[in-house]
Order: C-alpha cells, then sequence, then structure tokens
C-alpha cells in the first residue's frame, strides 16, 4: 500500500484535486504552500463576511440634518440675555 506509489504530490494539489492513489509529500514548502493558500481564502472569506455584515446593518435611510443654521447676514449677533449669563466675558 505505501511502497506502490506512482508519482508524488503536494498537500494543497491533494486537498484540490484529490490523490488517487498518488503519495503525498510532506515537506516544509509543501506544508507552507497549502497554510498560504488556507489563509488567503480564510482572509477574503472575511473581506466578503464584512461587507455583507455592513451591507445587512445599514441604516435604511439617511437622516436629515435638523441642526443646520441658516446662513448669518452679519458675522456677529449680539444676545441681549448673555449679559446675565454665569459665563461673562472680563471687558463689558
Amino acid at each position: 500500500m505505501f511502497g506502490d506509489c506512482t508519482e508524488t504530490v503536494s498537500i494543497l494539489y491533494a486537498v484540490v484535486f484529490g490523490a488517487d492513489g498518488a503519495c503525498i509529500e510532506l515537506s516544509t514548502a509543501s506544508i507552507l504552500m497549502a497554510f498560504g493558500a488556507f489563509m488567503v481564502l480564510v482572509i477574503t472569506a472575511q473581506f466578503f463576511a464584512r461587507k455583507l455584515w455592513k451591507k445587512l446593518t445599514q441604516v435604511a435611510a439617511p437622516v436629515e440634518d435638523e441642526f443646520s443654521a441658516p446662513p448669518k447676514t452679519s458675522p456677529y449677533s449680539d444676545d441681549p440675555n448673555y449679559r446675565d449669563s454665569a459665563i461673562r466675558s472680563t471687558r463689558r
């Protein structure tokens, strides 16, 4: 069973295409290549999962800005109640 191999394939090749009676090479390069391919798949899946999650949790309609002030005609407008406030300028 173990002595009659016609060819030797890497781990990645065996996972993708199947070994079909061939011996599987257990070298450092073969293991790192399979691990690298696995990491690329995981990172790609995370990227698409985050995009999908952001799309699913997105607010349906954007909220309009309620605090937009009308444009001022003068750069400064004096508030008559400011003189009685707790925070005052030392110059009056």
